[in-house]
């Protein structure tokens, strides 16, 4: 569960770079106008933010930051947004303001965009499988009931007090594990998506200001 839990978070730190890396290139290699620069962080932040309530069940481009009032209604909202990046990336390279060389080491940050998401849905929709849990559950019921007849000849008494807290605290881990393995949920144990989209929308928008 908790290898779970890691390997989202650490989809996340990757889309926190792709992000930086791809707002440097394009503004850069492309020469952006400010308006320019403002249509590609909506592009960018908006993915970020698409992909956190994607993965929540929320998939709508109206909930995005900056699209409240956008008329398209598209299935995927992170794909979309990915689309509308590559849809700029095309016509720069067309109009020359891109050459070969640079469309391609944009791509390598544009295309991770999807990579991310791929790999976030991957685990949002496949959970561990139901023979795990049971198996689990079975085990726990069996020690924590041939756990008493083992230490009562020492501890008499507080045999009682002993198997409170020990239950207490295998059930405790057990139910922690239920929930870290659902990352991108709202509980305390799972990711703070809303912080890292804040945290990749300041950097995106100093980057492209500048």
């Amino acid at each position: 569960a908790y290898e779970r839990w890691w390997e989202a978070r650490t989809l996340w730190g990757k889309l926190v770079n792709v992000s930086r890396n791809l707002a440097i290139k394009a503004k850069t290699f492309a020469n952006l106008d400010e308006a320019e620069r403002t249509r590609l962080r909506g592009w960018i932040v908006g993915f970020c933010f698409a992909l956190k309530d994607h993965l929540r069940g929320q998939g709508s481009l109206s909930r995005v930051p900056g699209f409240e009032h956008a008329t398209d209604d598209p299935r995927h909202v992170p794909a979309f947004l990915a689309d509308q990046i590559y849809q700029d990336l095309k016509q720069w390279h067309t109009a020359g303001r891109l050459s070969d060389g640079e469309q391609w080491l944009i791509d390598r940050e544009a295309r991770e965009l999807l990579e991310v998401a791929g790999g976030c849905e991957r685990i949002a929709n496949t959970l561990m499988a139901q023979s795990f849990p049971a198996l689990v559950h079975q085990a726990l019921v069996l020690y924590l009931l041939y756990l008493p007849w083992s230490i009562a000849d020492d501890f008499g008494l507080l045999t009682i007090p002993i198997i409170t807290v020990v239950a207490y605290f295998i059930v405790s881990a057990e139910g922690i594990a239920h929930y870290v393995e659902r990352p991108f949920g709202t509980e305390d144990d799972h990711l703070d998506l809303a912080a890292l989209c804040d945290g990749i929308d300041r950097s995106v928008t100093e980057i492209l200001s500048r």
